[in-house]
C-alpha cells in the first residue's frame, strides 16, 4: 500500500512538472464572445450602411433607399444571428474561433471635403 502511494506521488509530480510544458494553453471563447456580442449590437448598422453603398454605387437614391434597404436588412439579420449563435456557443467550440459568416465589420470613414473649382 505505502509502495503504490509512493508511486502514485512521483508519477504526479513527474507529470505535474512536464505536462505544463508540452502541452497547448486552453482557449476559453473570450474572442468568439466578443465578436458575437458586437455583432449582436451593431447589426442594425448594416442597414444605413448598405443604403449609402447602393446610393452611392448606382448614384440613385430612390434604389439606395429601396435596394439598399432589402439588403441592409438582409445583412443586419444575418449578423445579429450570427451573433447570437457565437455568443450560445462561445465555450462549446474554442478551437475554431471562426465566425459562421465572415462579415467585415462596419467602419465609419469621414470623406474628405471636395473643393469646389472656381
Amino acid at each position: 500500500m505505502k509502495r503504490a502511494f509512493i508511486i502514485a506521488l512521483v508519477t504526479a509530480i513527474i507529470l505535474g512538472i512536464t505536462l505544463p510544458v508540452t502541452a497547448e494553453p486552453i482557449k476559453i471563447g473570450t474572442e468568439k464572445l466578443e465578436r458575437g456580442g458586437k455583432n449582436i449590437v451593431l447589426g442594425w448598422t448594416e442597414v444605413p450602411d448598405a443604403v449609402v453603398k447602393v446610393t452611392k454605387d448606382t448614384n440613385n437614391p430612390f434604389l439606395g433607399i429601396t435596394v439598399g434597404l432589402v439588403k441592409g436588412v438582409l445583412n443586419a439579420f444575418a449578423r445579429t444571428a450570427s451573433g447570437t449563435l457565437d455568443v450560445a456557443t462561445f465555450p462549446v467550440d474554442s478551437n475554431k474561433p471562426e465566425p459562421l459568416i465572415k462579415a467585415e465589420m462596419v467602419e465609419v470613414v469621414a470623406e474628405p471635403e471636395s473643393e469646389v473649382t472656381k
